[in-house]
């Protein structure tokens, strides 16, 4: 179970980073080991914030870890940094072998073009979250990332993009021009060492998260291109991405959905077959057709949500309740006892 976040007030200049939602996913473990680092560098013991396995040497970089811990692990890190640009700093500290195989695939690809051909094939194994879109939009390809299934916060989403510039610099070994970035995030206080570092103007509180890269980059060398090793990489890389669930997976995406809507109440079908792009008939029809049943896919979602905030121990009972889009306390008790066998209360003790 994750260590709460602190329940002290927020040091100046670092409230933005609490406005995030609980998401669903996993990230690879290797992260945590970039985090790890960060924090030894600056002489933060990692013990004080990520878990004993995540410690361990050498990183099984193929592990995976829920996302949402990560999350909480960066919001702490945060705060015990007093570090309001953290997810920019860290960012930067991301290198290519801490990516493990997928490291590897990049690291031997023949352009930069073909590096991100493999982000977006890849892109489960860094995250499995918001999925990646790519598009040429006048003379720039454009990586963007929805808030469909929740938004994960500040911290995470510039460490991310930051992490992208910065592993393409690595593999070019120049800089990467920028030609717009936007976060769907608030505003740091001080935006300009945003600037300066990806060279363009940067833009806040967007609908989508937004990378463009101009496309005469795209055609760049890089520095270590070895066709038969790439071949290999991917073979290895392929492996793994077999062992996820596949993008299609309609369970899982329900269950996101329902996670990211509740705080706005009780999630119809027919607002989760919105947010998937789907008519209500359509969507009800492909669950149909997996044997699968809505109120039971959304009672799994609700319960994971419940115990992951009653894990936390910081919110009082009511706001859990809301955010599972229960209008009184009593309606949810009664449905995660039916969930459960017990009563929230009894089973924060419990966890606790």
């Amino acid at each position: 179970m994750p260590s709460p976040v602190s329940d002290l007030p927020p040091a100046r200049g670092l409230q933005r980073i609490y406005a995030r939602d609980a998401v669903q996913g996993m990230v690879p473990r290797g992260l945590l080991q970039v985090l790890a680092t960060h924090l030894g560098e600056r002489g933060v013991p990692p013990a004080e914030i990520l878990p004993a396995e995540a410690l361990v040497q050498p990183c099984d970089h193929l592990a995976r870890h829920a996302a949402e811990d990560y999350c909480r692990m960066l919001l702490r890190a945060a705060e015990r940094l007093d570090d309001p640009l953290l997810g920019l700093h860290l960012g930067q500290s991301v290198r290519l072998p801490q990516l493990g195989a997928l490291g590897y695939v990049l690291l031997t690809c023949g352009t930069l073009g073909e590096v991100l051909l493999r982000i977006g094939r890849y892109h489960r194994l860094l995250h499995d979250i918001n999925p990646i879109e790519q598009e040429v939009v006048g003379g720039n390809l454009e990586l963007r990332w929805g808030t469909a299934h929740g938004k994960p916060g500040a911290l995470f989403d510039e460490t991310g993009v930051v992490a992208f510039v910065e592993l393409a610099r690595q593999l070019c070994n120049e800089r990467l021009p920028a030609a717009a970035v936007d976060f769907v995030n608030p505003p740091p206080a001080d935006t300009r060492p945003f600037a300066a570092y990806f060279g363009c103007a940067v833009r806040w509180g967007r609908p989508v998260t937004r990378l463009a890269v101009p496309l005469a980059v795209l055609q760049r060398p890089l520095q270590r291109a070895d066709p038969m090793l790439l071949r290999l990489m991917e073979e290895q890389v392929d492996r793994v991405l077999a062992t996820l669930p596949e993008d299609g997976d309609l369970a899982e995406q329900t269950r996101r959905v329902v996670a990211n809507l509740a705080q706005g109440g009780m999630p119809t079908l027919e607002q989760v077959a919105a947010a998937l792009r789907l008519s209500p008939r359509v969507y009800y029809r492909r669950l149909a057709a997996r044997d699968m049943n809505f109120r039971q896919l959304r009672d799994a979602a609700l319960r994971q949500l419940a115990e992951q905030h009653l894990g936390d121990g910081r919110l009082p009972m009511a706001e859990v309740a809301r955010r599972l889009g229960y209008t009184e306390p009593s309606a949810f008790s009664r449905a995660f006892r039916r969930w459960t066998g017990h009563t929230p209360l009894a089973w924060r003790r419990r966890a606790g």
